[in-house]
């Protein structure tokens, strides 16, 4: 299913998930976490003019090799040669059969991409009989029939379920640990589906990925997004389940003072993270002198730099931000508050109205019977939480 055919046909699924994937040696210790640390693990193994090499150019990474075929990428990972090789999960069971390794050898690092595939029924085929092969697809998943068939093919790899949950590195909301998605937020939605009967089946990616695949496919569940003007219709909403601040910050001793929006428009540059809430409401109030990028740490050493005079970060994930950036809070210092805001869980457009609201009453349930402010304390001790608890 791609943005271009979504409307031609009716589907059933997903099938298979095709993920690009960075793949490491199982035994190598690496744990990739998001595109910046991807980008300092070692040399990646490409396959020449492949989707997976064209995508990590667009991303400007500088520590790729390009391999004239798939064979010679995989030998140079096996041989120690280097510590990654982007590829296609559906291509690599045959790929290591073929260079005489086994699945058991490698390890999925990071996922750059996803794409969902279906089953296309044509337009005029009826909706009665699209919606009976979609629930016999929804019961082969509940009773393990779909599971055990798609491990026949894809062994190392996590079927597709009824819903997708997904969700990217946000510590402390979200965030990989031990190399399992952990996070304040990733616990509630871990206890909402577990209280549903929903598997397990979180997915930790770029922002980026998981923001496209909830435009895109039906049943994602994507967390945790902020519930801002340009997003509300797009999706449907269930929550709240935290709150934040957004700041300005600058460079401690740097002398940058501002005290409403207007002077900090007259800044020569303020760096944000693409797609984040807190770029598009600099956006949406007119600013024109943002420098964006796709990994929020960049903006901490383009602070630290002098490439940007102010980024903005929000109050509960900035600490643990600038220390994967290799600095420390004492290194900046916060000059204006932008904004406060809820973030939610976000379910796509097209998820059914009882689904929705199913999430909503679990997460419901949740506060009332103390699970969301004994998960939420967890992470954030001090946390106020009156307001959070109000149903």
């Amino acid at each position: 299913m791609t943005a271009e055919r979504k409307g031609l046909f009716q589907w059933v699924g997903p099938l298979v998930t095709q993920d690009t994937n960075l793949y490491a040696l199982k035994e190598s210790g690496i744990e990739i976490a998001n595109l910046d640390q991807a980008r300092k693990a070692g040399k990646i193994a490409t396959v020449s003019k492949y989707y997976s090499e064209q995508m990590l150019a667009e991303e400007s990474f500088t520590n790729t090799e390009s391999c004239p075929d798939r064979a010679t990428s995989l030998r140079r990972l096996l041989d120690g040669k280097v510590q990654l090789v982007a590829a296609s999960n559906t291509e690599m069971t045959a790929a290591l059969e073929n260079a005489g390794a086994s699945a058991d050898d490698v390890k999925s690092a990071f996922t750059l991409s996803t794409d969902l595939v279906y089953i296309a029924f044509s337009e005029g085929t009826s909706p009665a009989l699209v919606a009976r092969w979609q629930n016999e697809l929804d019961a082969m998943k509940r009773d393990g029939t779909f599971a055990r068939i798609y491990a026949r093919w894809f062994p190392a790899e996590m079927p597709p379920g009824i819903f997708q949950l997904v969700t990217e590195e946000y510590p402390p909301v979200t965030f990989l640990k031990d190399g399992k998605p952990s996070g304040l937020v990733t616990e509630m939605v871990r206890e909402i589906a577990a209280r549903q009967g929903i598997p397990d089946n979180i997915r930790l990616t770029s922002w980026k990925n998981a923001y496209n695949m909830a435009l895109l496919y039906p049943k994602v569940v994507l967390f945790s997004a902020e519930r801002t003007p340009e997003r509300e219709s797009l999706f449907q909403w269930v929550g709240p389940v935290g709150k934040n601040s957004a700041i300005l910050y600058a460079k401690k001793g740097s002398g940058v003072r501002i005290s409403t929006l207007d002077e900090a428009r007259n800044v020569a540059a303020i760096g944000t993270t693409t797609s984040w809430f807190t770029e598009q409401h600099l956006k949406r109030e007119g600013f024109t002198n943002l420098l964006s990028s796709p990994d929020p740490r960049a903006n901490v050493r383009q602070l630290m730099n002098g490439e940007v005079q102010l980024s903005v970060f929000t109050d509960i994930t900035i600490t643990e931000i600038v220390r994967q950036a290799g600095y420390s809070m004492t290194d900046l210092e916060p000059v204006f508050t932008v904004g406060r805001t809820y973030f939610y869980i976000a379910l796509t457009r097209d998820t059914p109205a009882e689904v929705v609201d199913a999430w909503q009453s679990t997460l419901d349930q949740l506060k009332r019977d103390g699970t969301f402010e004994r998960i939420y304390r967890s992470y954030l001790p001090d946390a106020e939480l009156s307001d959070l608890l109000v149903q």
